[in-house]
């Protein structure tokens, strides 16, 4: 999969340093994994479960890096979340040096698309309220808010983008 700046690859064992380095940025940390350093055991485990969750559904976790140099940026794509969703939950983070320059909405953007490509017609995300960029982001994306839990970090909207037919969102 290629967006304008980014080329991504799925999730597979061989990328567990590089998703492990990335979930325990202290940047990422700031509002994913409820601000808790996971094991690589807990990242190994992610990564089975996109590639179970590819094998099932046809989407899972993409590593984002640069078309031109190869760096990772960070990852995009879906997660199901216990206790099972109805549909997989769009994620995505990114080291902190790229933060601010359009990455998110890029990795964004992507994933949307080709879960669109797969028939999907509705995405869940979730973000918490203090997020700010996040929900930005989210908002670029077309989703809206539909409901409010409460997260590790305070607030935390669930959003939903509604995906092809008439006068439907799509990204």
């Amino acid at each position: 999969m290629l967006s304008e700046r980014l080329h991504y690859t799925p999730l597979k064992a061989d990328d567990l340093p590089a998703f492990h380095a990335l979930i325990t940025d202290e940047y990422v940390l700031r509002y994913m994994m409820d601000g808790k350093l996971m094991t690589e055991e807990w990242t190994s485990a992610r990564i089975r479960d996109s590639e179970a969750l590819f094998a099932q559904r046809g989407v899972g976790v993409w590593l984002a890096r640069t078309r031109d140099t190869g760096e990772l940026v960070g990852f995009c794509g879906f997660f199901q979340f216990d206790p099972p969703e109805a549909e997989p939950q769009l994620n995505y983070a990114l080291f902190g040096r790229f933060a601010g320059r359009g990455y998110a909405t890029e990795m964004g953007r992507a994933a949307i698309a080709f879960a669109a490509g797969r028939g999907f017609t509705q995405i869940i995300a979730e973000a918490d309220e203090v997020n700010s960029a996040s929900l930005r982001v989210l908002g670029k994306l077309g989703f809206v808010r539909v409901e409010m839990r409460q997260g590790a970090f305070g607030n935390m909207p669930r959003l939903r983008l509604t995906l092809g037919g008439p006068g439907r969102d799509r990204a």
